[in-house]
Order: C-alpha cells, then structure tokens, then sequence
C-alpha cells in the first residue's frame, strides 16, 4: 500500500503498512500528479484511491499520470452523485425520497432572502465553497454564512430533517450487483445539528432502502464504493449525499465483518470476488476521537478535563476508531499529537 497526505504530519504517512509514502497539497492537481507519475513509475501500476472531496476533484480535473488509474470505470456516473441537484433527480426516480428542496441560487442571490424557520444550507456541488451542510434559524444565521462565499457559488436550501444519520455503504461490481452492504445509525454528531457522525453503531440492513440504493447507482452506471447517507423527514428516510470514496467511519464496518475496501479493489481490478453481502455483527460501536474532543471542549466550561474525557472514557460496547489502532502505534500517536496541538491551537487563537 503506498500513501499520499496534505503533510508531512497525516498519520497515513506513518502507518506501518504504508510501502511507499509521498507528500502533496490537498487541492493541488499538480503536486499530486507529480506524486503520483513518481509512485507510478516506481512502483506501476497503481490505482489511486481518494479518501477525500477534494482529493477526487484533483484526480479527476485532467489525464491521470501514466502507470496510474482511478477505480471508476465511468465519471460521468461520479458526477452525476457528486451533484446535489442532479443526485435529487436520480433518487426519485429510484424510489428514494429526498429533503425539500426550498431555494437553488447562488451566495449572491440569497443575500436578500430570509429563510420561514430552521433549514439546512448545503453546498450545490462537492467540494464547493462551503465545506459542509450548516444549520440557520434565522436571516442574521443565514447571512453570516453566505458573507464568506463567492457571490457565484451555487447553494441548496434544504428542509431541517428530524431524526438520527443513517448510513448505507454499497460495493458494486461492473454489473451493477452489490457485492458489499453495510448499514450504521449516527448516535452523535459534529457540528451536532448537521454534521459528520463521532459515535455511531452497526445496525441491521435495511434491505428495502439498501436495494432501492443499488437501484439507483447501477441505473447511472456507478460500480464501486459508495456510502449514500439518510436523514428522517416527513415522508420517511430522505437521501442528503452520497460519498463515492472512503469515508470516515469506514473502520466501523470492517470491524463488523464487512471488508468494504477490499471488495472496492476486487470489484476495479476485476479480481476474485471479495463476498460483503452476508450477514454482520451489529450493536459495534465506531468513536470519531476528534469530533468527540471537539463536542467535548465546546461543551465543557473546562475544556481540558473534557478533552480528557473524551479521550479516556472507556466504551460501552465493542468498537472501531477512524485512525487509533493498537496494531499501528506510530500512525496513532501522531495522529493524537496533531490532534492535540490543533485544539490547543484553536483555543489559544480565540
């Protein structure tokens, strides 16, 4: 396995099982190309798995290097995901329900519009100017949100869903069949009103929601992973994003049983059948550590002991974490020192 990280401190770089390792800019097209003809050259041939948004919209911004490829056999059908409006489209059409969608327009556009009550503001496109999906109640929460944005930047105003993150991560093969399937239920999040899961659980597949999911992405020709996440609206479970690429909680599922990698990797190369689609174990729980010391230090008037913790409480059930692991020490420790000195940044800053 060879990584690449935005610096010299991404805990991939030091990971035990890294054979190769190389530094280049998140966003940067071409310090990465040049990383990877390196790695490609040297090593070849590669298949360059992104883990993020941005890491996908360099991959896929010109040719890839030679010796190098990406395990999307169609980018079309990535773009078509990748795109909030068009993602809406092509869920309904699958059964899937979708957020009420209130306003589409631009930053500068919604600088004279006052939202009916709480709503979600999300970006239009990946990896857009606003780097997440944020809450506003009010036109003062609105407008603070969009001051930062280029005038141009194309945004969705979505309902405010009611119930919990669910999550349903997919591997389909060329032929559309879903070779891997895994579902978890969000139990906290960062930002806690609209954000990313730091606790979350295994849970049993929903095999109604999951095939109309695989309906949808074999009908744009998508084969790979995909993790497709769900809100609770009025209507039932509403599809809100769908991440073609490794994600965050990805550990959780491999520690249930579910090896959602390597059956990305059989399914790209055309390699022997990895089965993901049996049966696993639920009730495992996944810790997010820093969005959990960052809910800690937000809500604790003693920051440090919050911080500590989060670190130190011990589990209520058996569970996965996104990067500690007790068999890659070195990669563990550097990533809690960067963590560290990244909040004592911040609040030193403030």
């Amino acid at each position: 396995m060879l990584a690449v990280g935005p610096r010299p401190s991404a805990a991939g770089l030091w990971s035990r099982y890294a054979t190769g390792r190389a530094v280049a800019p998140a966003g940067d097209r071409e310090a990465l190309a040049r990383r990877l003809a390196e790695m490609g050259e040297r090593h070849g041939p590669l298949l360059v798995y992104p883990g993020q948004e941005s890491s996908i919209d360099a991959l896929v911004a010109g040719p890839m290097p030679a010796k190098t490829r990406l395990p999307y056999p169609d980018l079309d059908a990535l773009a078509v995901l990748r795109d909030k409006r068009r993602l809406t489209v092509v869920a309904g059409e699958a059964g899937l329900a979708s957020p009420e969608t209130l306003v589409e327009a631009t930053a500068g556009e919604l600088r004279g519009w006052s939202p009916p009550g709480a709503c979600v503001v999300k970006p239009a496109r990946a990896n857009g100017a606003l780097p997440t999906a944020l809450v506003v109640r009010s036109a003062d929460e609105l407008h603070a949100i969009i001051a930062g944005l280029p005038a141009d930047e194309s945004l969705l105003v979505q309902e405010k869903a009611r119930g919990p993150l669910t999550a349903i991560a997919l591997v389909l093969d060329r032929n559309g069949t879903a070779v891997a399937r895994f579902q978890q239920v969000s139990r906290r999040t960062w930002p806690s009103d609209a954000g990313i899961s730091t606790v979350a659980e295994s849970v049993q597949l929903d095999e109604q929601l999951a095939g109309r999911a695989a309906h949808m992405l074999a009908g744009v020709g998508f084969a790979g992973l995909a993790q497709l996440q769900f809100v609770e609206v009025a209507g039932g479970r509403a599809l809100i994003d769908v991440n073609p690429r490794f994600y965050g909680s990805l550990p959780l599922a491999i520690a249930c049983g579910v090896n959602l990698p390597a059956c990305w990797h059989a399914s790209a190369t055309d390699g022997p059948a990895f089965d993901g689609a049996a049966g696993y174990r639920t009730g495992v729980s996944f810790h997010w550590l820093e969005g959990e010391a960052l809910l800690a230090v937000r809500a604790s008037r003693r920051p440090l002991p919050g911080l500590a913790r989060a670190l130190l409480a011990p589990p209520s059930r058996p569970r996965a974490a996104s990067v500690w692991a007790a068999d890659d020490p070195l990669a563990s420790v550097v990533f809690g020192t960067d963590l560290t000195a990244g909040i004592a940044g911040r609040r030193l800053r403030r």
